[in-house]
């Protein structure tokens, strides 16, 4: 069974078809066929759009969709919000390759409704982060999506933030030792040893990741 059989299934039980799902996900029709031939996933902005449209679980989803989970997800008995076309804001991606950083700037639409609804940054906080390398791995592999609320810059609890070191963007755990007052700056990928930090308040922190994804066209 290819990964994206069951929502072929889910159509032609409920009688959906490819252009239906097309214009409630805002998509191409062309890529509903590749998404269900198992050829590509869902993009970030379409996953909240995908689990209202089929009544799916979004965490379910979220996790299924970025290959964190086989489970194929349940249908949920909550609603998701109605939205508004016109209603899209453009959120600042940015390359934390250190080749790529000087590139225009590219944005990505998405609901201002479904940003409020998941309790996500204001839009003007938000930020989109595509990932470089391997340190965070399996939790952020290469070329993968991080979303960071830029309005936390001073880190009061334990999570994954991003820091700008020497000039370069990296996104770490930050892992507080409350006994000395230090905190270690961790990656995922044990390959990479851990950092103690003594002087917190020298620490460049540009934001906290609110959210994880792929990142695809």
């Amino acid at each position: 069974m290819k990964k994206w059989d069951w929502l072929k299934d889910l159509m032609q039980k409920n009688n959906i078809n490819q252009q239906q799902a097309a214009d409630a996900l805002q998509w191409k029709k062309p890529r509903i066929s590749e998404l269900l031939g198992s050829k590509r996933d869902l993009p970030v902005n379409k996953v909240f759009l995908a689990a209202r449209f089929f009544n799916l679980d979004l965490e379910e989803l979220t996790k299924y969709n970025s290959g964190f989970s086989d489970e194929i997800p349940h249908t949920s008995g909550d609603k998701l919000p109605i939205l508004q076309k016109n209603n899209y804001i453009n959120i600042e991606i940015t390359d934390s390759s250190p080749q790529k950083r000087n590139q225009p700037a590219k944005y990505l639409p998405i609901s201002e409704e479904l940003l409020q609804y998941f309790g996500f940054a204001p839009a003007k906080a938000l930020k989109l982060i595509i990932v470089s390398g391997d340190a965070m791995s399996p939790t952020l592999n290469d070329r993968d999506i991080a979303a960071v609320d830029t309005s936390i810059t001073k880190p009061q609890n334990d999570g994954m933030y991003l820091f700008e070191i020497s000039g370069e963007l990296f996104i770490k755990r930050l892992r507080f030792n409350r006994f000395d007052e230090t905190a270690d700056i961790v990656s995922d990928n044990s390959f990479y040893p851990p950092i103690t930090v003594s002087d917190l308040d020298k620490l460049s922190c540009l934001g906290k990741v609110v959210a994880v994804g792929k990142f695809c066209a």
